[in-house]
């Protein structure tokens, strides 16, 4: 499905948010760090927190450069159960 996916954003047939999406979430399962930051866990005190990030002094240029909003607000937003 990523493939699919990948291919559908390169051409503009996707929305290139649900690409990143896909491709943290596929990394994370494959026991991969993520891309974007959009995957979550609960952290030691019951927060949430990304899971690792491949290039965290750089994630935060990479999800405004992609149209996310900044790791802190989405991670806000995903606590409230806001989207």
């Amino acid at each position: 499905m990523l493939e699919l996916l990948s291919a559908a954003v390169t051409v503009g047939d996707a929305d290139p948010q649900h690409g990143a999406l896909l491709e943290d979430r596929v990394r994370i399962a494959r026991g991969e760090q993520q891309i974007f930051g959009t995957q979550l866990t609960q952290g030691a005190d019951g927060t949430l927190i990304p899971y690792p990030v491949a290039n965290p002094d750089e994630v935060e240029a990479l999800r405004a450069a992609w149209g996310f909003q900044p790791l802190e607000t989405y991670i806000k937003q995903v606590a409230a159960g806001v989207r």
